[in-house]
Formats: structure tokens, sequence, C-alpha cells
């Protein structure tokens, strides 16, 4: 039993340390700082919904009435990207989206390693214009433009963006 408890409490610090760990893939100062408050601001909203739910079952309880709780839209999301090259993929993020009163919500200079996945935490309802590239030049960047609603995971493969002569 003894062993049980402790392989479950060693499971749920694993689980917290890797779900609590900083954006490792951004390299550009003011993009990290951002997804880290953007991380945080989602950890917030989680944990007080989790909260006025527990305590409004405890008050509903309580005064043996229905009280309802309606929990908070969700204003940000998890988008995957993922790299099936062999080579580093550099990409930017670019919206119009307004993080505050100076800048936008954009993120920059994002390097996810060969084979590897890059989690970008971001607004719900934002368009954006997603530039990736394996070379460090501007010159050869690709484009996507998404809307972080319609999707959850995108998988970054050089030329996916540009035109064959039968498809223009």
């Amino acid at each position: 039993m003894k062993q049980l408890s402790c392989l479950t409490i060693f499971s749920l610090l694993i689980t917290v340390f890797f779900s609590c760990s900083a954006p490792q893939y951004f390299h550009d100062p003011s993009s990290l700082k951002r997804q880290k408050e953007l991380r945080n601001t989602r950890s917030a909203n989680v944990f007080s919904d989790i909260l006025i739910g527990v305590s409004t079952v405890c008050v509903s309880a309580a005064l043996e009435s229905d009280i309802y709780f309606e929990p908070h839209e969700q204003a940000f999301k998890k988008l995957n990207l993922l790299n099936p090259t062999k080579d580093t993929m550099y990409v930017n993020m670019l919206t119009d989206l307004a993080w505050d009163e100076n800048n936008y919500c954009d993120f920059m200079d994002i390097r996810i390693p060969p084979k590897m996945t890059g989690k970008v935490m971001v607004p719900i309802n934002a368009n954006y214009h997603l530039y990736f590239s394996t070379t460090l030049q501007d010159d050869d960047d690709e484009l996507l433009e998404i809307f972080t609603s319609d999707i959850k995971k995108i998988t970054l493969s050089p030329g996916m963006t540009n035109l064959s002569p039968s498809r223009k």
C-alpha cells in the first residue's frame, strides 16, 4: 500500500512538473515572457473555476438549494507545432490581436528541434500568420494563415504552401 501511494505521489509530481514547465523553444525574450503570461493567466482561470465550482457545490448542499455555476469561457488554447524534418524549424507567429497597449500577441523566434513538437499557448478566435522555414534566411519563409479556434495541430512540412504547376 505504501509503495502504491509513493508511486501515485511521484506520478503526480512528474505530471505537475512537466505541465508547469516554461516554454523551451522560445528564444525571443519578449515572446517567452508573453507565453509565460498566457500560461499563468490560463492556470489562474482554471484554478478559480475549480475553486468557485467546489464552493458552489458546498453552499448548494448547505442551503439545500440549487445554485448554478457557469465556468468562464476558455480564452486560450494549446497549439501543437510539429516539425517532421531532420532540421530545426524556425517559426514566427504574427497577429493583429493586441496583448497590451504597446504590443501585439506575436511570438517570434520559436525554434523547434528535428522530429519534435513545440507547444504554443495562443488566444482563441485569433488570426495568425505563421512563417516557418528550416533556415534562418528571411527570403525562403513559407506562410500559413491560421484561425486558432479551428486548429489544434499543425505539421510544418517544407514546401507545403508551394503550389505545384498542376494545382495553379
